[in-house]
Formats: C-alpha cells, structure tokens, sequence
C-alpha cells in the first residue's frame, strides 16, 4: 500500500517522476470507475443486438456505480465500430459489445483489417447465443427441412435465400447448410431486414436464416413458415421447431453470439470489476427473463474460456468461408 511517507521517499530519487506517475496509474485502476464509460454497439439502435445491449448496461451501470454509455457505431457489419474500439485507450473506459459478425466472419472475410480479434482485446464474458430460424413463406408448399432439401436438389442455385450480406451470419448459416446438405442456393443480400422479411414472406425470395426477433410476429400470425432453428438443441420459446441437426445433419450449428471485450493490455483488476459486474448481471432474474424472451439464450463463458471460443469460431468459420469462395461486401 503506497503512503504519503513512501511518495516523499520516492521523491528523493531519480526515479520521482517515474514512480509518482506509477503510483497515480495505480490509484486510478483501484478507483476504477470514476467516470462514465462508453459501450460502443457497432449495430443500429432498434436492433435486437441494440436492445440487449441496452438490458445488460442498465443493470452493469447499478452495480458499477457508473453509467454505461451506449455509443451506436454501425457499419461494415460490426467493423467499424469494433476497429474504434481496438485503438482506444485500454483504462477500462471502452467497452465493445462484440458478436459473431464484428469478432469472426468479418476479420475473416476482409482479410487484411486494421484489427485482429485475438491479439488487440482481452476478452471479457460472453453474454448470449442468439440462433437463427430458417424461414420461409406460408404460402408455399415446403412443409419442413427435407422438403426444402429435395427442392434445391432438383432445382441447383434456383432457390434463393436473403441475408444481411455477405458478412451476416444469416448468409454464412446457409452457406453452411449448403456444404451439409450438398445443395446450390442463390445469395439475395439486403441492406434491410423489413425487407428481406417481407419479400421471403411474399415469395420473392424462398426462404431465411433469420434472428428471432424481426420474424417472430410473422411466425404468431403464419405469415412465415418455421422450418428448423440453427442450435444444437431445441429453444424453449419454440419447443416443436426441429433443429438443423436433428433433422438430418448432426454438428450443424450456426449462431448470433455477443460478448463484451476490452481493448489489449487491460489493467488485471479493472478487467476482473467489469468481468463480476457482467457476472452478477447474467445472474439476474430479470434481465434473464428479458433476454430470452427476445429469443436470447444466456450463457456463462469468461476471459481465459472465450478467448478460447473465440479461435475456435475462428477455425469453424475460416474453413465455410473458404470452401464457400466468400468475399467482403
């Protein structure tokens, strides 16, 4: 513990301004945090990564004692916002809100980034896996899985499936199924999910991996037909829906996940205050109970084991992009 007696000690060296600046860098971790801190979300305000972003900061900031500024920095699928991040200062005042696009499939992808996800931040916790629906129109005859199968087996790149581009998960979700199934669909990527939804709702394209919450009315009121969801496991808000895997391709799994990370070099015990606030936030009833009722499936992975999930995403996704021939947007 450093005293007013040990600083005018230090102070008689030539070492002063070194060991002042140490202990002052010191006195500010313990105090962390002292100031308002800025959660960047690289996804628009509205979306469904926005509003859980937005449940995990209200409870983070009563316990941190600190607001959790959220920031909405969009573009590129998450990259923006996600480069930002990686070069701002790594004091614990700048948080990213990562997921699957700004952390594996878009680094993969544009090749050559300014960021690379393993070495420029220190990972935090993961928060949430968010499956996909394979939807389709309820005007159509494809009933189930196998159906849809059959129809891309007699009819090569005829049918047709929207995503958010090529960086989404929705297009690396089918471009998965695609390599499992041993079928050719064609890409329709959209700038907008309004309207990739309501075009596979009218047919214009065949079907979707969509996020829960865009499509989950349409499934209420069966404008969309539910085909499989894209967990290993079936999900409770959807206990009759049939999983990819279970349907005939065991090991296929394709997720929306989101996590926090921090810039590299974090400070050990700021990195552990954010980690047991995130901690104690996803042990919360209520903020349970409202992620999953956005189809949201919380989990509990920390530092060390997430940056261990994180290569294997890598892995996994690396090997469909290439096979795949995948390029940026």
């Amino acid at each position: 513990m450093f005293t007013f007696t040990t600083i005018r000690l230090l102070k008689t060296t030539g070492f002063a301004a070194w060991s002042l600046g140490l202990i002052a860098s010191c006195l500010a971790q313990d105090n962390w945090p002292t100031r308002p801190i800025k959660l960047i979300v690289p996804f628009q305000a509205g979306s469904s990564t926005d509003v859980a972003a937005r449940v995990v900061a209200s409870k983070m900031t009563s316990l941190l004692g600190q607001t959790l500024v959220i920031e909405n920095k969009i573009g590129a699928s998450g990259f923006i916002g996600a480069e930002f991040v990686s070069k701002a200062p790594n004091d614990g005042y700048t948080i990213l809100w990562g997921t699957t696009s700004s952390q594996i499939i878009g680094p993969i992808i544009n090749g050559n980034n300014s960021y690379d996800p393993v070495k420029d931040f220190a990972p935090i916790g993961l928060i949430a896996f968010s499956p996909y629906i394979l939807v389709t129109s309820a005007k159509n005859n494809i009933k189930n899985l196998k159906d849809l199968i059959e129809l891309a087996k007699s009819k090569p790149k005829e049918v047709t499936y929207a995503s958010a581009g090529n960086t989404s998960v929705g297009n690396l979700s089918a471009q998965l199924l695609s390599q499992s199934a041993k079928i050719s669909l064609s890409h329709i990527p959209y700038k907008s999910s309004a309207q990739s939804v309501t075009d596979t709702m009218t047919g214009i394209v065949n079907m979707q991996f969509s996020s829960i919450s865009p499509v989950l009315t349409h499934l209420k009121t069966g404008s969309l037909r539910a085909l499989a969801i894209t967990s290993k496991s079936r999900i409770s808000i959807f206990p009759d829906l049939p999983t990819v895997s279970e349907s005939g391709y065991p090991g296929y799994e394709a997720l929306l996940w989101m996590g926090l990370f921090t810039p590299h070099g974090i400070n050990h015990a700021t990195l552990e205050k954010i980690s047991s606030a995130l901690k104690s936030t996803l042990n919360d009833p209520e903020v349970l109970k409202t992620l999953q009722s956005q189809g949201l499936q919380p989990t509990s992975i920390y530092k060390d084991d997430l940056a261990m999930f994180v290569k294997s995403e890598i892995s996994k996704w690396s090997q469909v992009i290439k096979s795949a021939g995948i390029q940026g947007d």
